[in-house]
């Protein structure tokens, strides 16, 4: 399980659709509405499901978000990398971007690589959002000068995202918990037995 960490993912779809996302998973979250965005932030650090897959934060990054859901946008410190993963509307996979311990962007292993101009162009295949200049986007590779922690939160604030005071740890008043189904975690178990045996 990871040490330590926070993050959200930013869905374009109504609090009601991403609550039943979060209970079809395993990961109990909070769900906190938006204009544009539904924003699913981890309610615990670790979930009921054996290792590896008992790390909240990296099961929420990972998860699987379907078409009528996106774009969806992932903001996360997981240990001592920030990670940042992105999905556009339309047919397409998620994207990922690791920022290492020496604030570098890298391309994570077996993981479709995102660039800014990825990452821009998934934020603008949405619901109208504010317009973001894909340079600004850009910009946020290129800063060294930040803490992950600190550079989540200028991530969140240059794209226009709503979640910048809970990257930061100073939002906490996040609303109820929304529990994963049960069906949902046996299913999960199941699916991750066969796969491992």
């Amino acid at each position: 399980m990871s040490q330590s960490g926070r993050g959200a993912v930013f869905l374009s779809t109504s609090v009601a659709n991403a609550v039943e996302w979060v209970r079809r998973g395993v990961v109990p979250c909070h769900v906190l509405a938006h204009a544009s965005w539904s924003t699913v932030v981890p309610a615990v650090g670790g979930t009921e499901v054996a290792e590896p897959y008992d790390d909240a934060l990296t099961v929420l990054a990972s998860r699987h978000v379907g078409a009528r859901m996106a774009p969806a946008i992932g903001l996360f410190r997981i240990d001592d990398a920030a990670v940042v993963t992105a999905r556009a509307a339309g047919r397409g996979s998620t994207r990922w971007a690791l920022r290492s311990a020496d604030r570098s962007i890298v391309a994570g292993p077996q993981l479709p690589r995102l660039t800014p101009e990825d990452l821009h162009r998934a934020l603008g295949s949405g619901a109208p959002t504010r317009e973001v200049p894909v340079r600004e986007v850009r910009d946020l590779w290129r800063r060294t000068d930040l803490t992950h922690d600190e550079w989540l939160v200028e991530v969140a604030t240059v794209l226009g995202m709503p979640g910048a005071r809970v990257l930061a740890g100073t939002d906490t008043d996040l609303g109820p918990v929304i529990e994963p189904a049960a069906r949902s975690i046996t299913t999960f178990e199941s699916v991750i037995k066969d796969v491992h045996q």
